[in-house]
């Protein structure tokens, strides 16, 4: 059995692929709207019944018609969707998804001339896995952003922790194992062990998926931002995050926490985020990478002029300007933007520029082969504005939790840090501030090539204010230069416990970086 879809309705057909009664994904009624039409359409649906009484096609596609019917959505319209109303549309359609004890998901590369092999291998492994296996394939134009998608079942979380290069495939199994593999090596699994499997039952189709997703490891970095150390709450939030982050300690690369470390700079405060860092790093064998924030240099975050500063803490913090990992082969630029800027606003200067590029410099010439490593930023402030009308769906739900934009807090002269990270050949900026969970990516002119930026904030992750913590994970092959994102929070900060909220795939035919 087959069937071709977008790929932002990915989560629409994991759900609907999943035996256990998960929560249906909160979604817009725009996209849910389209999805269904799109199963109503020619050639979506591959099966060998078709043409007969019992044609599996035409089921789904009667199912999908009543249910578009039935939502009497209006064109355009941007409402969300809860997961209850999700669910009340999809699940007459689930009897036809579900039952198999193998499923696929071909990801292909490119447009239809440029990546045939897919479309073949979709074709094979729908008709030769027959009724036991159900093979996915969303279309071949993916955007030039990272796809994102919200409340992402096992399989997508599978895909966003490997950052596989399309053309790639996704396999999993009802009892929730999965991998992904390049196509080529996802054509002769299939054809020597699955397929073997598959006659086996179940069983042995997971068992077969459990050792290839066993030998799989990607990089990952921790990304933390406005601990607020001393702030109202913080300190019993601390217990809980450090319960909770110590397993994703054990498999964290490297940890940066992106500014506002403590609430006013203050000696107790930084000896409180002292021992944090201690327990970090005593799990990851690493040093933290930390830059400095308006709140670690500020009283209360904000100063005028000279008035309200107090910058001795910034060198007590072991930050250093440029950081080598030769273990992910990535450069990190650390910047101070809290070191101008009156009230809460920030800036980099000159000077703080040129001294990362004299670094930057100094070890490529003694050592060329870190001029391949990728490269990541970290600045405390966010370098584009955000939230006051926010656009894609994870931000709109999160629109009820957070505030809007204020003036007061904005990245002066951003178009120039920009210009400097596109000109280095950064592809991926860090930041916090804001306490917001957000991605963009740009396009950004350096030396008259365009340099493609993903720009990552990560909220606050113990929650000040009342507002949900936040982290977020960005795993990477340093190999390929590829990266997804994964944003996880807490929504009550009560220790309720984290959820993987948001995924961002990079699925784009080019790898991220200049064009």
């Amino acid at each position: 059995m087959g069937a071709r879809f977008q790929i932002g309705h990915a989560n629409f057909v994991a759900y609907l692929t999943a035996d256990h009664r998960d929560l249906a994904p909160r979604a817009d009624a725009q996209a849910l709207f389209e999805f269904l039409a799109s199963l109503t359409g020619p050639g979506a649906l591959i099966s060998s019944t078709m043409g007969t009484p019992d044609d599996w096609t035409h089921h789904i596609g009667s199912a999908a018609e009543r249910e578009m019917m039935a939502m009497d959505h209006q064109w355009g319209s941007s409402r969300v969707l809860s997961s209850a109303e999700v669910a009340r549309r999809l699940d007459p359609l689930r009897t036809y998804f579900t039952g198999y004890e193998l499923y696929a998901m071909v990801l292909p590369s490119g447009s239809w001339q440029q990546d045939t092999d897919s479309f073949r291998f979709f074709t094979e492994a729908a008709v030769s896995s027959h009724s036991k296996g159900l093979v996915l394939m969303p279309d071949y134009a993916h955007s030039s952003q990272l796809t994102e998608i919200v409340d992402p079942f096992p399989a997508l979380q599978t895909l966003a922790e490997n950052p596989v290069a399309p053309p790639a495939v996704v396999f999993w199994t009802r009892l929730k194992t999965s991998c992904v593999l390049p196509l080529r090596e996802a054509q002769q699994f299939f054809r020597q062990d699955l397929l073997v499997a598959l006659d086996s039952g179940l069983g042995q189709v997971d068992r077969a998926l459990r050792f290839v997703a066993g030998r799989q490891r990607s990089k990952r970095i921790l990304h933390l931002s406005d601990l607020h150390f001393g702030a109202k709450g913080s300190g019993r939030r601390r217990s809980w995050l450090k319960e909770h982050l110590t397993n994703e300690l054990k498999t964290a690369d490297r940890v940066v926490v992106t500014g506002d470390l403590f609430d006013n700079p203050k000696e107790p405060l930084r000896e409180s985020f002292d021992e944090f860092r201690l327990d970090v790093e005593n799990i990851t064998r690493k040093d933290l990478l930390v830059i400095p924030g308006n709140h670690d240099v500020r009283s209360n975050g904000n100063a005028i002029g000279r008035f309200g500063r107090n910058s001795e803490y910034v060198t007590d913090l072991r930050w250093e300007p440029v950081v080598f990992d030769d273990d992910l082969q990535t450069a990190f630029f650390s910047f101070n933007s809290s070191e101008t800027g009156n009230l809460a606003r920030g800036a980099v200067g000159e000077r703080q520029r040129l001294d990362r590029g004299v670094l930057y410099d100094r070890e490529v010439r003694r050592r060329p082969e870190v001029a391949e490593f990728m490269k990541i930023a970290l600045v405390h402030h966010h370098p584009y504005a955000y939230g006051s009308a926010p656009t894609a769906l994870y931000e709109r739900i999160l629109a009820g939790l957070f505030g809007g934009e204020e003036q007061f807090i904005a990245f002066d002269e951003a178009d120039a840090f920009m210009a400097w990270c596109a000109a280095r050949g950064v592809s991926l900026v860090l930041h916090g501030h804001k306490h917001v969970p957000h991605l963009t990516t740009t396009t950004v002119e350096a030396r008259g090539l365009r340099q493609h930026i993903t720009v990552v904030g990560c909220g606050s992750t113990t929650g000040v204010d009342k507002k949900p913590m936040c982290y977020d994970i960005v795993t990477l092959d340093p190999e390929t230069k590829r990266w997804n994102v994964l944003f996880y929070h807490d929504e009550k900060g009560d220790g309720s416990g984290f959820g993987l909220q948001n995924v961002s795939i990079d699925l784009r035919s080019q790898p991220a970086g200049r064009h």
